[in-house]
């Protein structure tokens, strides 16, 4: 019996598809780069291109400092004269807007005071106490940012070879120092060495303290005023006395390394009814090229050498171009947000719009991500104080009354308003607060209401109940 036979049929096809793939030449890749530099981060940027390109400089006449102006010290005066400054040193004189300030300049340039100097100057217009010093000292040395010990007692008292009870001493000694609460171990023990005795209610304020922290924390009322016998406005009475204590006694001295300046990038000056706008950087503007070597090259004819400066010329355009480029978008930038928030500018947060990031490139005529790139990192100092550029985006919730919905940042002002002016014994509730948008044409839920009292940081209810 004979079995079929079986075939395999191929087919080949070829088919054509057109496709668009758009691509970033470097030059505008570096562009957009430089146009998400936050000024701060500009002004390194600007030096390290002078630095690997030297047909790029910074004018220097703007901030020349004349040697002729700053004031002699007396003792020199004999030794130094005018004639002689004239003599040695190049004339060149300060620019009156400059605003140089030899007197400023030295209190930026001198050092603060640190915790650590502080108590040892205490220490120095001190007797002689039963204390080791070499002991406080060390005590004082394992003194955190804050004014909390956290060394090992026991350890220190082994290395002076002194007993326990002798580094209590120590420590007892060094807590009795200003600022108050210096040298406590915990919490608790912080706010004790701040209560004294000549203070109203002060053995109730140590019993809560030591006891019953955590109750006062969480505004447990009721539990509070059962246990200490106490009267609603006792307790209240009570609970300012402890807040008005300093958690953090030693911050005052703090010189924290990773505290961020913020320099606006942007400025916006009331003038009259209207705004001016302006893009700061000064350094950029200095910014210049330098056309030398160009001639040096053309009386020496060299091939290689006018290669070299070809694309050194190129690249200091592009530099230059960049720079120029990113402070023209960022001025488009600050003219749009005028126009668009001109109501912020001129009454504040409560009158701040929503916005989008593609509203602003469609009027802008860019891509969203420029927008993006505009806003990064970057802050504009307004009337009302110095606010991130990202603030100004925000979705809206509509009003029953029309004109186009609220900004989020609006209604959070106005849940703080609302807050802020509750009766601290009936709090609202985030029902209440949501009732009383919806009453005034505020669509927003109660979860919405909840979501944007916890950014602003504020407690629930039970916790505000005073």
């Amino acid at each position: 019996m004979s079995q079929p036979a079986s075939s395999v049929r191929v087919d080949s096809r070829s088919r054509t598809a057109v496709t668009q793939h758009t691509r970033i030449s470097p030059a505008a890749i570096q562009g957009l780069e430089v146009l998400s530099l936050p000024v701060t981060e500009l002004t390194a940027y600007i030096c390290s291109v002078v630095e690997r390109n030297p047909l790029l400089d910074l004018d220097s006449d703007g901030f020349t400092v004349g040697f002729e102006d700053l004031p002699l010290d007396p003792r020199e005066k004999d030794e130094w004269s005018a004639s002689a400054w004239d003599a040695r040193l190049p004339r060149r004189s300060v620019r009156q807007s400059d605003g140089f300030d030899l007197e400023r300049l030295r209190d930026d340039c001198s050092q603060t005071e640190t915790l650590a100097c502080h108590l040892h100057m205490q220490l120095d217009g001190m007797a002689a106490t039963e204390v080791d010093r070499v002991l406080v000292d060390a005590i004082i040395d394992c003194l955190d940012e804050d004014g909390y010990f956290d060394g090992s007692l026991p350890a220190l008292c082994d290395e002076a070879d002194l007993t326990l009870e002798e580094g209590e001493r120590a420590l007892r000694f060094v807590q009795t120092l200003l600022p108050r609460g210096v040298g406590a171990r915990d919490l608790q023990e912080c706010l004790l060495l701040q209560v004294d005795n000549g203070m109203p209610d002060a053995h109730i304020i140590r019993r809560i303290i030591s006891d019953s922290l955590e109750d006062l924390a969480g505004n447990r009322t009721t539990k509070l005023m059962r246990t200490y016998r106490l009267s609603l406005d006792e307790l209240a009475r009570v609970r300012k006395a402890i807040v008005n204590l300093n958690p953090r006694p030693g911050a005052a001295f703090s010189q924290r390394k990773d505290t961020v300046y913020v320099i606006p990038d942007l400025i916006v000056e009331r003038r009259g009814p209207s705004f001016s706008v302006r893009v700061t950087g000064e350094i950029a503007e200095k910014l210049i090229r330098r056309d030398e070597y160009e001639h040096l090259v053309a009386e020496r004819g060299d091939d290689e050498a006018r290669a070299w400066l070809a694309q050194k010329r190129a690249e200091a355009d592009m530099a230059l171009s960049n720079v120029t480029q990113r402070k023209r978008t960022l001025f488009r930038f600050g003219m749009y947000l005028v126009d668009v928030q001109y109501g912020f500018f001129c009454d504040g947060r409560a009158a701040m719009r929503p916005l989008t990031m593609q509203q602003a490139a469609d009027a802008l005529d860019v891509h969203v991500s420029t927008i993006s790139r505009i806003v990064q990192d970057k802050h504009i100092l307004t009337p009302w104080g110095v606010y991130p550029l990202k603030q100004f985006f925000s979705t809206g919730l509509p009003c029953t009354g029309g004109g186009g919905g609220l900004s989020s940042v609006v209604i959070k002002e106005r849940i703080r308003a609302l807050i802020d002016a509750e009766d601290a014994r009936t709090p609202l509730s985030d029902a209440a607060v949501t009732e009383q948008l919806n009453q005034e044409g505020i669509d927003i839920k109660r979860r919405t209401v909840a979501k944007y009292r916890e950014a602003l940081g504020i407690p629930c209810q039970s916790q505000r109940r005073r």
